[in-house]
């Protein structure tokens, strides 16, 4: 396996910023088309529901590494319950530089800013590194069966948001 040199990004030119804040239902479009560059090989546009970009953009947040898009979150803060985090991506060229963590702290602070007391995510079980990652950020997981629907079980994870 072929060792990828990652030259560490300059923090400085890194941006988080709120999806309702961009023409979101453009960046669908390019997500959707660039979504390769995102997801590799899966097939990821269904999980892109334009709904996502318009009635929830609210939750959702975009990072820029010199006004390129690098990441972005998909995420909702209802008015009551958990907030909840749909999905994440870092765009292939820019893995391992804390973007994933940038994205979900930002989600975390905006939640709590909100009035969120807890925030939820789900992967697939098979997922080692969603779960090590979402274990990293002080989430709690639990494997649901059939959570998905029938067959399809899922790591529920759950943080509260101390200083509510």
């Amino acid at each position: 396996m072929a060792v990828v040199d990652i030259t560490p990004i300059d923090r400085t030119h890194l941006v988080i910023s709120p999806l309702d804040e961009v023409d979101s239902l453009e960046l669908r479009d390019f997500l959707v088309g660039e979504q390769q560059k995102f997801w590799g090989e899966r097939d990821l546009s269904e999980d892109h529901d334009p709904f996502w970009f318009r009635q929830l953009a609210a939750g959702g947040l975009v990072a820029r590494y010199k006004n390129e898009i690098v990441g972005y979150l998909l995420g909702v803060v209802p008015k009551e319950g958990p907030a909840f985090i749909h999905l994440v991506a870092a765009r292939d060229d820019f893995r391992g530089q804390g973007i994933g963590r940038e994205l979900y702290t930002a989600f975390l602070d905006r939640a709590r800013s909100f009035g969120a007391s807890e925030v939820q995510a789900t992967t697939e079980p098979e997922n080692a590194g969603a779960i090590s990652f979402h274990s990293s950020l002080g989430f709690e997981g639990e494997r649901i069966p059939d959570y998905a629907g029938a067959g399809r079980d899922r790591v529920l994870f759950s943080r509260a948001l101390n200083g509510h």
